[in-house]
């Protein structure tokens, strides 16, 4: 059965980065009895801040997708694995879990928000919304869908729900279970809205 969620941002639960450098804001995981800790999840939104050059935390056996959600970006190194990369804001970016990765700041502290996907279990995409004041009806596929307010106010509404979610910063929606060729109608209510959808398919 389909369920939709209203998260505030006083619903994220703060956990420290598997290296130790930083604390994390898990948004959401999936399956509901998962743990970070000890890597049962299937798939993981989360969000954090990185204020200094370092190293990213190892995660063997998942796909990461990566936005810079505000700052001036990163610059991302892989080793062998893949080239160098520069991040810019709200520019999704996939990567292997597997990678060493080593992350530097082009100029100062910056955001981001991440989702980890257990490799041949989940898959997703990241769509970035910078609706200001404009309207989106965005297609939904057989899963979950998770929209995050990052800046700006917004209301939200899935197929077949008979009021809109008031969306604040930080305020997400859930729907769990939804069925290919539902929509989300997202509706920005500030100058400088901008939002984050992901699809998942498991």
């Amino acid at each position: 059965m389909r369920e939709v969620i209203h998260l505030t941002r006083d619903d994220a639960r703060r956990v420290p980065w598997k290296n130790a450098r930083g604390v994390t804001e898990e948004l959401a995981i999936w399956p509901d009895n998962a743990s970070f800790e000890r890597s049962t999840f299937d798939w993981r939104i989360s969000k954090a801040a990185v204020d200094e050059n370092g190293s990213f935390s190892f995660f063997l056996n998942f796909e990461r997708i990566l936005v810079v959600t505000n700052g001036d970006g990163l610059v991302l190194e892989h080793g062998d694995d893949a080239p160098r990369v520069r991040l810019r804001r709200f520019e999704p970016y996939r990567f292997s879990g597997d990678w060493p990765t080593t992350a530097e700041l082009v100029s100062g502290p910056i955001g981001d928000f991440n989702v980890l996907l257990r490799r041949g279990v989940s898959n997703a995409d990241v769509q970035v919304l910078r609706l200001g004041r404009r309207r989106a009806r965005e297609p939904l596929a057989g899963g979950h869908a998770f929209l995050h307010t990052l800046t700006g106010a917004a209301t939200a509404r899935i197929t077949n729900e008979e009021d809109p979610f008031e969306l604040a910063p930080g305020d997400s929606v859930w729907a769990r279970n939804v069925r290919d060729g539902e929509e989300i109608d997202v509706v920005g209510m500030s100058e400088n809205c901008v939002l984050l959808l992901v699809r998942i398919d498991a």
